[in-house]
């Protein structure tokens, strides 16, 4: 697999020398599944923030009569730090603890309600999993290249995948919306048209949930 970067930006062309792979797909988990234009079967994703010292969790909050709890929330990928902490009043929040699992269970003096929230660091880079179908007919076909950028048919990266019908981009931004192409090429230097185009932007599977232990 080779990436490549494109300096200026690649401007969707008709090109109609061979034909174009089909039904570009992407699907998301643990987030559920997106719909997008054209039909979606397999894919694999991998969300993470990769955003240090943002707080990405909505508070939860503990009954007044509750000192024990256990925290648990979505995971990030290897390597993430969670830190948790803990307020009375929304204003003053305090360090509750920071942990590479993805639940902590936590004792505190009750008498009053009590919120927590959450934030990470260090978390992977979200990728993407690409799959199609591809080119009808196969013959003369020596390889796809993957195109993507963030805007709509001007792609500012390549990856070269050889014969390959799914291939993983990695090293994508969190929150960034992507446009993901395929093309075909022959042994001869002939290059088909775009795919259909793909839109894509990651989502964070982090959420926050409590319960109260004995």
């Amino acid at each position: 697999m080779r990436l490549q970067t494109l300096s200026a930006g690649r401007a969707a062309q008709p090109r109609c020398l061979l034909v174009a792979p089909r039904n570009l797909l992407v699907a998301a988990r643990p987030c559920g599944t997106y719909v997008y234009p054209m039909r979606i079967n397999y894919i694999l994703l991998l969300a993470a923030l990769g955003v240090t010292g943002a707080w990405r969790a909505a508070a939860v909050v503990v009954p007044p009569s509750t000192n024990r709890v256990a925290l648990t929330w979505g995971s990030l990928g290897s390597g993430t730090q969670y830190y948790v902490q803990s307020s009375t009043d929304l204003r003053t929040w305090t360090a509750a603890t920071n942990t590479t699992a993805t639940s902590v269970s936590l004792a505190f003096v009750g008498g009053q309600p009590r919120m927590f929230r959450l934030s990470v660091s260090n978390a992977p880079p979200p990728s993407v999993t690409l799959a199609w179908n591809p080119s009808v007919p196969s013959t003369g076909v020596a390889g796809y290249t993957i195109y993507y950028g963030a805007s709509s048919r001007n792609y500012t990266n390549l990856i070269e995948v050889g014969l390959a019908t799914s291939a993983v981009v990695s090293n994508l931004v969190a929150g960034t919306p992507y446009y993901f192409a395929i093309t075909a090429q022959a042994s001869t230097g002939v290059e088909s048209d775009y795919s259909s185009e793909l839109e894509w932007q990651s989502q964070s599977p982090l959420g926050l949930s409590i319960q109260q232990l004995p």
